[in-house]
């Protein structure tokens, strides 16, 4: 009995120890996680540089050419909260670096698909390694930051790599694209998961939730279910209209999916999101700017890269340079956010930020032929910037708006609204303009209608169809590039009215400044 103090001691020694030597290297941490963060940022956007590349090898159709570019985020945001939970319950640690080897294994299928089945099965797994990934990262700075100054300036940096990783993607892939086939943008993330993967093990500590709840299966297959069934709905249903009863019954399946999912979660001892977080407006306000930001920031992406390489026939690499002001824009906005939020609150910051995506869509809008490339810039700009302000303070008031006890629930919506927001953005504003493109590519002499009806498909495939013409391919080329103009305008001009109202919103249902510092400490430090 004697032992017993000593051991109990030694044993108390050696977690002070091991505490003191995980908080020396916590910043050493901080960066491996965002370096696998900055993985699944990168690969929501990789792909958009190398779209006619794809279009000419594999010939997707428009909707196929849609899933290749979002159904990635669609998946990451459909199991984020589900791989939170098995964080919770099996370690950190260890999904992290699960998620990174699947996210690497992925990499080759992709790289070599030879249709577009199997690069869209491909992302599919992409995208459950990032799901796995990106929960994990937070939980590690939550648990290595125990300074809630530090810690809040990890969230910071972490909301920072995230934003800049969605920028960066097109830039490297471009560079790539210049000497390589479009699969080697995904070969780029090997290198990076095997530094983490090495650095993970030496460094990054294990942990768990104490009391973690129960995992929900069906919970989580409710999520996908009714996540991927609306979106194809949604996708099906701009393309061929209400009389295609197939999209209509998969819609309408995801719709009750989704509203099965809430419902379970209200009845949950232990529910995946928790939905009481919602009751506070400042929390559903923030969690909605942050998703309607990379809503915004991802479908333009999504287009403007096609205007290069397709309009104006430039390379991958000078598409890359073009997008530079982008993630500067991000890059600068980011850090100076910190300094927006304490001088004005949260309100003016989120508020200003979204006029600022509104009047970079507004810009776009007017896009055309004889567009200059200062126009072009400056709209990059302040996207880059707007969407930068939007995510990194949306990301703050979530946090700091949710109890020090649900602060998990709370990552795990913001996480979502991230992922969420780029997949839907791409698919609504996708599928928008793929509508008004097809009803305004009209028809052209000496071209066959079934060929019409190829080119109506996208830009890709009608650039595609009309190289394999003569004269007449010109003539319908011509034709595509100016109703890519129109359902461009008309795109971002739906854009402009989502974020005008959103900027209404957050204006109307954020607190003042005087009110948030009311709040305490945890509404308004870094």
């Amino acid at each position: 009995m004697a032992h017993e103090p000593q051991a109990l001691d030694r044993a108390t020694s050696e977690e002070g120890a091991e505490a003191q030597r995980v908080h020396a290297r916590r910043w050493l941490v901080l960066a491996l996680v965002c370096s696998g963060l900055l993985l699944v940022a990168m690969d929501a956007t990789v792909l958009n540089v190398a779209l006619p590349s794809i279009a000419q090898a594999l010939g997707p159709s428009s909707v196929q050419l849609l899933w290749i570019i979002d159904l990635y985020s669609l998946v990451v945001a459909a199991l984020l909260v589900f791989a939170g939970s098995l964080s919770d319950r099996f370690g950190r640690r260890r999904m992290f670096v699960i998620g990174l080897v699947l996210f690497g294994l992925a990499s080759f299928p992709a790289a070599y698909a030879d249709s577009a089945e199997l690069l869209i099965a491909s992302r599919a797994l992409r995208g459950v390694g990032g799901a796995l990934i990106m929960p994990a990262t937070l939980s590690i700075i939550r648990n290595v930051f125990t300074s809630t100054r530090e810690r809040w300036l990890a969230i910071a940096i972490w909301s920072s790599t995230a934003s800049a990783g969605t920028a960066l993607g097109p830039i490297l892939a471009g560079i790539l694209l210049e000497r390589y086939w479009w699969g080697s943008v995904f070969l780029l993330t090997i290198p990076p998961v095997i530094i983490a993967l090495v650095g993970t093990a030496l460094w990054v500590p294990e942990s768990r939730d104490p009391n973690p709840g129960s995992i929900d299966v069906l919970s989580a297959l409710l999520s996908v279910v009714g996540m991927l069934g609306i979106v194809y709905g949604i996708k099906e249903l701009a393309k061929y209209g209400f009389g295609d009863g197939m999209a209509a019954s998969v819609g309408l399946l995801g719709l009750v999916a989704m509203a099965a999912f809430v419902a379970r979660q209200r009845r949950l001892a232990y529910p995946m999101i928790d939905l009481t977080l919602f009751r506070t407006w400042r929390f559903s306000t923030s969690a909605l700017a942050v998703m309607l930001s990379f809503f915004g920031f991802f479908a333009l992406l999504f287009f403007i890269t096609q205007y290069f390489q397709l309009v104006r026939g430039l390379s991958p690499l000078e598409t890359g340079v073009r997008l530079l002001p982008l993630a500067v824009a991000s890059a600068v906005a980011a850090p100076l956010t910190g300094s927006f939020v304490r001088r004005l609150g949260t309100r003016v910051t989120l508020s200003g930020g979204f006029l600022t995506i509104a009047f970079a869509m507004a810009l776009f809008a007017t896009l055309g032929g004889g567009s200059g490339e200062l126009l072009i810039a400056a709209g990059l700009v302040l996207m880059g910037f707007g969407a930068s302000v939007t995510v990194t303070a949306g990301s703050q008031a979530i946090m700091g708006s949710a109890p020090a006890d649900r602060a998990g629930g709370a990552a795990a919506v913001q996480e979502t609204s991230f992922e969420l927001g780029a997949g839907l953005g791409v698919a609504l504003m996708g599928s928008l303009m793929g509508a008004v493109y097809s009803r305004s590519l009209p028809d052209v002499s000496g071209v066959s209608a079934s060929v019409l009806d190829t080119a109506r498909e996208s830009l890709p495939t009608a650039a595609d169809q009309a190289a394999r013409l003569g004269e007449a391919g010109e003539r319908l080329f011509a034709a595509a590039k100016e109703a890519f103009f129109d359902g461009f305008g008309v795109t971002m001009l739906a854009g402009v009215a989502v974020m005008l109202a959103t900027a209404l919103l957050a204006f109307l249902y954020l607190p003042n400044r005087t009110a948030e510092a009311a709040e305490g400490p945890g509404s308004s430090e870094w």
